[in-house]
């Protein structure tokens, strides 16, 4: 179960659900744009530099936290490298990359990028959640050993267990963020755009489902653990600290800029 086979064509799972992603980020996205009279020629750059960014970024943290077993005297010879470079992406490189991307675009093309991801963020747990179903069917990140309802069994998977029942973490996790996805779109159109903190809920409440999921899958050897906790697990935590810091701040400065205010003067009298 690693693909659909087309005649003597092979498409993988992964890879064709995160084409289908893409694609229905970028319909959901042009519609959002189209509500809520955004530039659609900003929005597509914006949406190419957090693509870039989070491809690097994704890549990125998996060579770092895989850089004990990459083996440098294979480097150079071509099928070692296109595995290591075709094969391992982690999610969270991917949004910390993404969101430089996004500074690279607000410094490099000039608007107003912070509008257009309170807007636009309920597209990456939509995108992801097609990523997670394709692990799904792939067999990576798989869950923990377990036999209740909804389990799955991977009889023919290059990653996960063979013939061992495991819970089905990707799927879960692809339901949570569909569900999130469809209420950051009910927020985002309940309230005034320039004043949600759509960035802010989608960050702590992807952390707190990530963190809690992670002890729902096995794939230790993978996620690394570190003092217990998987590096996704310390990233959540992290981010979350970091959100709240920059609130605290945000407050804190505009508390600071109501107190700085002269007082008011008064209407002068009628003469």
């Amino acid at each position: 179960m690693i693909g659909m086979q087309i005649g003597s064509l092979m498409i993988p799972y992964y890879g064709l659900f995160i084409v289908l992603g893409i694609l229905a980020g970028g319909i959901a996205g042009y519609i959002q744009a189209k509500v809520y009279y955004l530039d659609i020629n900003d929005f597509i750059t914006l949406a190419g530099c957090v693509g870039i960014g989070a491809m690097v970024g994704a890549k990125l943290l998996y060579l770092i936290v895989s850089f004990p077993q990459i083996d440098f005297s294979r480097v150079t010879e071509p099928d070692y490298f296109t595995r290591l470079m075709s094969g391992g992406y982690i999610f969270y490189g991917g949004l910390l990359g993404g969101l430089l991307g996004a500074l690279v675009c607000s410094r490099m093309f000039k608007f107003d990028v912070m509008t257009y991801m309170k807007i636009e963020v309920p597209l990456i747990p939509l995108v992801h959640a097609f990523g997670r179903i394709g692990c799904l069917l792939t067999g990576c990140c798989y869950g923990i050993p377990y036999d209740g309802p909804g389990a799955i069994v991977y009889n023919n998977s290059h990653i996960a267990p063979i013939g061992v029942s495991l819970f089905p973490v990707q799927g879960v996790e692809a339901f949570l963020e569909i569900c999130l996805s469809l209420i950051l779109f009910l927020y985002i159109y309940v309230h005034d755009k320039k004043h949600i903190k759509s960035v802010e809920i989608y960050l702590v409440t992807y952390a707190v489902i990530r963190f809690i999921l992670e002890f729902l899958r096995y794939d230790d050897f993978e996620r690394k653990i570190i003092d217990g906790l998987s590096v996704s697990q310390w990233v959540s935590i992290f981010l979350v600290l970091g959100v709240v810091i920059c609130q605290c701040r945000q407050i804190r400065l505009k508390v600071h800029k109501k107190t700085m205010q002269p007082a008011s003067a008064g209407t002068p009298e009628n003469k």
